[in-house]
This record gives C-alpha cells, sequence and structure tokens, in this order.
C-alpha cells in the first residue's frame, strides 16, 4: 500500500482524445511505432510508477539522509531503484538508442515524470536530473565526453547534476565566480556552488556535474560563462572510475520538505586538482544549460502539478469516506460523508477542475514541442517552438503556484487531519513549496513572460499563441452547449491583450512600474490556457454527457469543471488585467521605512 494516487482514465483523455498523440507516430522518427505501442508505455511506467517508485516516498520520508565527512547516504532502496529505473530504460525512454535510449517520442518524457514525480517527488529528481545532464553533454559535448559518460548516465550506473548556484550568484548568473583554467586538453575547475540537488549522494558509481564556470581571461556577465563536464571521480584510462576529483560536499540543507533529497554545497578544487572538460563552445555556456533549465522548468510545473493530483486524490476519498455533520437541505436523515456539503464540494470540483487543466496544459505544451522537434514542414516546426517558448514560463510559475495552492486545499477538507502525518497531504504541501523558487522564481518567469516573450521576434511568440486560442474560440463560440462559456473566454482574452498592449508599452517607458505587474499579468495568460483546455476536453466530452449517454458521470464531470471554472475564474482574470493597467505607484514610491 503506497500514498500514490492518480486516475489513469484522466491520463488517457488528454493523451488519446484531446491531443491524439498517436498521431505523432507518422512524424519519420517514430514511423517505427504506433498509438498501442505509446499506450503499452504509458501503462509501463504507470505501473513502474506504483510498484517500483511508491514505495520509496514513505520510506525516504522516515529515515531522510546521513551526512558524515562529505558524504552523503540514502536509504539502500533508493540506490536499487535508481539502478533499476535506468536499467528498466525509464531514465533514457525517449533518448536516442545509440546511447541507450529506447527512441519514443518526446513528450512522453512528460507522461513518464507525472507518474514518477508523483510516486516520489525526492528520489525522482536523481534520474530526471541525471536524464537532463546526460542530455547536455549528448548534445553538445565532443564525441570522447559522450561515449565516456551518456549510456552510463543513460543505464543508471552514473549520476548527474546541473550546478549553477553560488553564494553570490543565486538568479543572477552573470555574478558567477567559479573560474576554469586552461591544462592542456582540460581545465582546472576552482569554486563554490550552493543549493545542488542531487549533488552528493550513493546512488550512483559517480555522479557528473554540469557547472557553469568562467575560462580565465572570459568577458565578464554571461557573454564569459562557460559549460565543464566534471565528474566526482576521473576516468581512468580503460573507462573505470578512478580517483577523487577534488569535488567536496561541504554540507547539505535543512529543509521544509523533500527530506530524502539532498540539496549540497560543493566545493570545487579545493586542493587545485578539480578537472573539468569543456561542454560545446567557449563562452556559450549559458546558452547550452537553457536546454537544461527549460527542461528543469517544466519539470517543475510537472511536480506542482502532479503532487496537487496526489492530493485532491486523497482529498476526494477521504471525503467520500468520512461521516460527519448533518444535511443542510435535510434530504437526508443522520450524518452524511463531508462530500455532502457544498462547501466541500466546491473545494473539489476546484481542485479537479485545476489538476485536469494543469495536466492538459503540460501535456499540450509537451506535445507541442514534439513536433517543434521532429516535424519535416519548418514553417509547423518553428511554429510549434514559439508556443513553447511562449509556455515554458507559464507552466513553470502557473503550475507550481496553483499546485501549492491545490494541497493546501486539500489539506482544508481533511481538517485537522490534513495537518497531521496520519495522511501524506502534509508532506505534498511541504515537498510543493519548493516549486515556485526553482529554476528561477515565479517573479522571474514572469518578467520573461511579460518582456522577451513579447519582444523577441517582433512578438512573434505571443502571436503564435493568440492564433492557437483565436482559432478555437472561432471554431467553437456557437456551440449549443458550450458557446456561452467561449464567448467569456474571448471577452477576458480581449482584455488580456488590452493590457500586454500597455505593458509592453511600460516596458520601455516606465521599466519599474511594468516590473512590478508582471506576476500578476502571467496568472491572466494562465487562467485563458486552463479555461481553453478545460472547454476542449468538455467539448470532446459534451456529446457523451448530453446526448444518450447524459448519465455517465465520468464526461460530465468534464463539463461541469469547465463551466465552473470558467465562470470562476475569467471575471477575476478580467479584474486582474485591468488592475495591470492601473497608474497607482504604492509599490515604487512606498518609503523602504514604510513596509
Amino acid at each position: 500500500m503506497t500514498d500514490f494516487k492518480v486516475n489513469q482514465k484522466d491520463i488517457f483523455f488528454i493523451l488519446k482524445e484531446q491531443l491524439g498523440y498517436g498521431s505523432l507516430c507518422e512524424l519519420e522518427k517514430y514511423r517505427s511505432l504506433d498509438e498501442k505501442t505509446l499506450d503499452l508505455m504509458v501503462n509501463e511506467a504507470l505501473r513502474f510508477a506504483k510498484g517500483v517508485v511508491a514505495p520509496l516516498n514513505a520510506i525516504g520520508e522516515a529515515q531522510g539522509l546521513g551526512f558524515e565527512n562529505g558524504r552523503v547516504t540514502c536509504p539502500a532502496e533508493f540506490k536499487e531503484v535508481f539502478k533499476r529505473y535506468g536499467e528498466d530504460g525509464w531514465t533514457a525512454a525517449v533518448r536516442d538508442p545509440e546511447y541507450g535510449g529506447q527512441g519514443f517520442p518526446d513528450m512522453l518524457r512528460i507522461v513518464v515524470n507525472d507518474f514518477m514525480y508523483g510516486a516520489c517527488q525526492s528520489f525522482n529528481m536523481a534520474p530526471s536530473l541525471t536524464h537532463g545532464a546526460a542530455h547536455l553533454i549528448e548534445s553538445f559535448g565532443t564525441d570522447t565526453l559522450k561515449q565516456a559518460y551518456v549510456p552510463r548516465m543513460y543505464n543508471g550506473t552514473f549520476a548527474g547534476t546541473m550546478c549553477l548556484t553560488e553564494p553570490n550568484a543565486g538568479s543572477d548568473l552573470a555574478a558567477t565566480e567559479t573560474m576554469a583554467y586552461p591544462e592542456g586538453d582540460a581545465y582546472r575547475i576552482k569554486g563554490n556552488k550552493i543549493f545542488i540537488s542531487w549533488g552528493e549522494h550513493d546512488l550512483a558509481e559517480n555522479i557528473i556535474h554540469l557547472v557553469l564556470a568562467r575560462i580565465d581571461g572570459a568577458p565578464e556577465g554571461v557573454r564569459g560563462i562557460s559549460l565543464f563536464v566534471v565528474p566526482k571521480y576521473r576516468l581512468n584510462a580503460d573507462g573505470s572510475v578512478g580517483e577523487d576529483n577534488d569535488v567536496v560536499c561541504t554540507g547539505i540543507e535543512e529543509k521544509l520538505g523533500l527530506h530524502a533529497s539532498p540539496t549540497a554545497a560543493l566545493a570545487f578544487g579545493g586542493k587545485d586538482g578539480c578537472i573539468g572538460y569543456l561542454c560545446g563552445e567557449r563562452n556559450k555556456g549559458l546558452a547550452h544549460m537553457f536546454q537544461m533549465m527549460n527542461s528543469a522548468r517544466i519539470n517543475t510545473g510537472v511536480s506542482g502539478m502532479t503532487l496537487a493530483s496526489n492530493a485532491y486524490q486523497h482529498a476526494l476519498e477521504y471525503c467520500r469516506q468520512r461521516v460527519q455533520g448533518r444535511d443542510v437541505a435535510k434530504r437526508k436523515t443522520g450524518s452524511v460523508p463531508l462530500v455532502d456539503h457544498p462547501d466541500v464540494r466546491r473545494m473539489l470540483l476546484w481542485m479537479k477542475a485545476n489538476v485536469d487543466g494543469m495536466r492538459s496544459m503540460i501535456y499540450t505544451a509537451a506535445f507541442w514541442a514534439n513536433l517543434a522537434g521532429e516535424s519535416d514542414d519548418p514553417e509547423i516546426a518553428k511554429h510549434n517552438q514559439r508556443l513553447v517558448d511562449f509556455m515554458t514560463p507559464l507552466v513553470k510559475a502557473y503550475c507550481s503556484d496553483i499546485g501549492f495552492e491545490v494541497c493546501s486545499t486539500a489539506m482544508q477538507c481533511l481538517g485537522g487531519y490534513g495537518y497531521c502525518k496520519d495522511y501524506p497531504i502534509e508532506q505534498y504541501l511541504r515537498d510543493a513549496r519548493i516549486m515556485g523558487l526553482y529554476e528561477g522564481t515565479n517573479g522571474i518567469q514572469s518578467m520573461d513572460l511579460m518582456g522577451r516573450k513579447m519582444r523577441l521576434d517582433d512578438g512573434a511568440m505571443v502571436q503564435a499563441f493568440a492564433a492557437e486560442l483565436e482559432k478555437f474560440i472561432k471554431t467553437n463560440k456557437n456551440h449549443q452547449g458550450l458557446g456561452k462559456y467561449v464567448g467569456d473566454l474571448e471577452e477576458a482574452f480581449a482584455r488580456v491583450r488590452e493590457m500586454t498592449k500597455m505593458m509592453i508599452e511600460k516596458n520601455s517607458s516606465d521599466p519599474l512600474q511594468w516590473a512590478s505587474y508582471t506576476y500578476p499579468a502571467l496568472l491572466c495568460y494562465g487562467d485563458l490556457v486552463m479555461v481553453w483546455r478545460l472547454l476542449d476536453m468538455a467539448l470532446i466530452a459534451w456529446d457523451r454527457s448530453e446526448g444518450k449517454a447524459k448519465k455517465n458521470d465520468y464526461f460530465r464531470g468534464k463539463v461541469a469543471q469547465a463551466t465552473f471554472f470558467a465562470d470562476m475564474t475569467l471575471p477575476h482574470t478580467i479584474t486582474r488585467a485591468h488592475s495591470c493597467m492601473r497608474s497607482g505607484r504604492e509599490i515604487l514610491d512606498i518609503p523602504d521605512g514604510a513596509f
């Protein structure tokens, strides 16, 4: 018995009926696959998550981590599963078979992570980071680096990290101080990194760090940052693991959540003995690292969503079973289950809509990413890449913040029991809180969305998004049952576009005023996407909920969640968009001493 819960029917409704993910098999790269094979892979991933990964959640929370003499020890079960995770092909499920991958469509990486993060967030960060680091080497490294590290990272022998943050260079990577000094074909690395997830552990034979550093004599700022492969242990000439590479863990953080995921401080080259290898071009390290960073941002949104999904499923089960209080309308005699109470039903429906909407948002972005990477038509590829670029800060920020709110609401449904360790919701709440801070805080994501993503290429990204939303509205605003809600979405979109135009102007004329309202502006776009994806599912379910299958509760639920969410959300979206256009400058003008 584990805590992991997921509605498998919801997963396949989005994949098969909403997105038609089997169409990816028509792309040249996936011609050897078919939809049944994709279905089988998804089912096997869910089985592995439930049977193998999910038991780690309670183990990790109970045992935590050990730290002594610079070494981190994890629960023994974590090590066993990390190796099996790689050997069974989950780390490299979507990667090139040349390096041990299985060659599945890229979007299935997101589906797999949905299950694995939901089963045990603390654990799945390790193989997920390993995948990202290995893929980075695969994309930019020399053939020597690829052969030495990538296959063993994908098969679970080695692990991987990304090392960006420093004591004086958190989100501001331009301030990076870690240095790289040329020495033959390699470099001596010297510096300190902090907040490195899974930066030290005993799950694998070696840990391969992807480190941002500045080559001696390089330009200042981000233009002088390069990317280096820095193993914990050097490799011998025959490829076997050799001596220490002067990478020392100086401590791990005591955290609110994720108690079985070590967050390490690392010292590179404290004894002048740390060797690293340039990965990609000199001074292009940050550009290369964005491949892994953007993937991590999407996965942060996945984590927020899947923890929320777990929390909702637990709250639903509890509210169906827990008998408490009387029916206010006196329809039933005696005490009734919590699910009969209107305010509890409100919270359950709100959570249901948010979980389904976020999952659809994320899967849709992943589907677009596959088309961007593999379409034979360059215009289709370009259009979909613009959509993905636009959606990345939305998925990261919106889903991480709303995911936390869903966990909090789930706790409310359980009353005092939700606050206790008798149920896992308090852990989901703690684990989910970090997601708004990871990979660039959500305020930074909002400035990216409302700044760079609005201006780049003459606004091509937001125009691509607008084209998709306009097409949906035009096609469905006269629908007999849901047209009214599509019309409401159109009205809210018009107000958000008005707000966007003003904010683009403010970005140039009054950047401080612009920056003070970027986060509520991001929420406006998140609301639009959520209503869009929920209505899209409702339209698919409409005939089956209102026609001959009118008593089909599942499809009626798809319609109910969409109409409820649209009515409850879009008025706030319009008001929030209006607030972003206000002239008040209290945020900027209040004296520091007045706070």
